[in-house]
């Protein structure tokens, strides 16, 4: 493992939280105005073809991304050759067969064949983009992504606010979405052409694909147990308004997630395979990622939790509907913190097995449990089955028989974490009494006294890891905070 590494995994780090955190300001931004002047079911059409097309993606790329970085040299121009033939005989099959896929969300009616026919070409374009993208992440060069990313945020921000005003409804989305993949897919292969070695493989495809299709199971079981909640409401023929009310409260309560994990994996997972010769760098790295997240995610639950009602205010009169959604799922995403970024680990030491059967246990209990909850209280029993991931528990056995000090160690500081907010929230609760606005400023003072708290025990440990106790290891890092790959 070299000091390099290090270096590496803190620019990539940086320039990738720093993508996300960009990310997240537009589409929150956005989000604002479109959520004002989109109806809750053109979002519940939206938010179904979005989780229908990441299962399609799942299938698109085989496993293949994830497995390349584990290997040297990666082949580049055979998973180019994949993303371009089965690719896009897999979109040609979702635009022809848009009307049988739409058969799966019958309560929304016509509209969505037509949205699931364009959304065909995302499907095509995303993996063509993808080949560049994993090429940075593997060689821990998130930033050469960050232009792209933020330039195709943009498009889709000003294409979609656009449109909207102009009363296009959930097409304003799809065009946006299109429009910022067609010019991110141009500029990631602008970047990488130079340097990116296109290495084919002749007659090694599928050798290549084999050992990859574990890996296509994982992603595909992580995404629908990420995301069965709209395929279930939708399969049961709910109508679009209480779907699109349900997706976007399970957006905001698990916005922390679904954002900054996509970016703290993709260069993670590299870091991780570069420490696994430090087994105790490899720990502590996992171990603080871990708390990156949840020391975000744990303020956010408390706020969302105590201010349901006044958050989707911000948003409009009619959202407030959600409110009961939001409440119940505002606290799901603390239930299950080892598996946010456990399967990292089992990658590396290639658990295979043992991450795809967490998933398969946490899938069939949200399927069965999801079913009987709303046969008993209706939508909202969906919500209540999202606080049994039994999945998680096997992952955690699984990263503790890999490195069962730093587990236990985690396990403490995770404790300290959820207890955290709990007083200062309480305070806000209490003291607002029945003025919502006056409880929401207090709960914004709360996180932020929360986040300090979190700096102040945690912060150092961050510190110690990318500086390194060494002079020589400060060296190495120091510049890293001065530009961007």
């Amino acid at each position: 493992m070299s000091p390099d590494t290090t270096t590496r995994f803190f620019r990539s780090t940086g320039a990738a939280t720093f993508s996300q955190a960009w990310r997240v300001g537009v589409t929150f931004l956005t989000t604002f105005f479109l959520m004002r002047h989109v109806s809750e079911g053109a979002w519940g059409i939206f938010e179904w073809t979005v989780t229908i097309f990441m299962v399609f993606g799942a299938l698109r790329d085989l496993g293949l991304l994830y497995h390349l970085i584990r290997l040297k040299p990666r082949p580049y121009g055979n998973v180019l050759a994949v993303e371009l033939s089965w690719g896009a005989l897999l979109a040609l099959g979702t635009f022809f067969g848009a009307g049988q896929i739409a058969q799966g969300f019958q309560g929304a009616g016509p509209d969505v064949a037509p949205v699931i026919r364009a959304f065909s070409l995302f499907l095509f374009l995303e993996g063509l983009s993808s080949v560049p993208r994993i090429y940075f992440d593997a060689e821990l060069r998130v930033g050469r992504t960050v232009l792209p990313e933020i330039i195709r945020n943009l498009i889709y921000a000003l294409t979609s606010i656009a449109l909207a005003y102009q009363g296009y409804g959930v097409w304003s989305m799809v065009v946006g979405l299109l429009a910022g993949m067609a010019y991110y897919t141009v500029h990631l292969w602008i970047r990488a052409w130079p340097t990116i070695p296109l290495t084919f493989q002749r007659g090694e495809t599928w050798n290549l694909i084999r050992p990859s299709l574990p890996l296509a199971m994982i992603w595909f079981l992580a995404i629908l147990a990420r995301h069965i909640d709209p395929l279930i409401l939708g399969g049961l023929d709910f109508d679009k308004e209480t779907v699109g009310l349900y997706t976007r409260s399970y957006y905001f309560a698990f916005l922390v997630t679904v954002t900054l994990v996509p970016a703290i994996t993709r260069v993670l997972y590299p870091a991780l395979v570069e420490y696994s010769d430090n087994p105790e760098k490899l720990a502590e790295a996992y171990r603080l990622a871990t708390l990156l997240v949840l020391t975000l995610e744990a303020p956010v639950a408390a706020f969302l939790f105590v201010n349901p009602d006044t958050f989707f205010q911000i948003f409009g009169a009619r959202w407030v509907a959600g409110a009961g959604f939001l409440r119940v799922l505002s606290l799901a995403p603390l239930v299950d913190p080892f598996s946010r970024l456990g399967g990292e680990i089992l990658k590396v030491h290639h658990r295979d097995r043992l991450w795809i059967a967490s998933l398969v246990l946490t899938l069939a209990t949200f399927v069965v449990a999801g079913l009987f909850l709303i046969g008993r209280f209706g939508a909202i029993g969906m919500a209540w089955a999202n606080y049994l991931p039994l999945g998680g528990m096997l992952m955690a056995w699984g990263i503790y028989k890999i490195a069962p000090a730093p587990f236990v160690r985690l396990v403490r500081d995770i404790g300290l974490i959820y207890f955290a907010p709990v007083l200062p929230f309480l305070a806000a609760w209490l003291s607002a009494g029945d003025r919502p606005w006056l409880r929401f400023s207090f709960s914004i003072v709360a996180a932020l006294l929360t986040t300090a708290f979190y700096w102040w025990r945690f912060g150092g440990s961050f510190v110690t890891f990318f500086r390194g106790r060494a002079a020589t290891d400060a060296a190495l890092v120091a510049p890293a905070l001065d530009r961007l790959d």
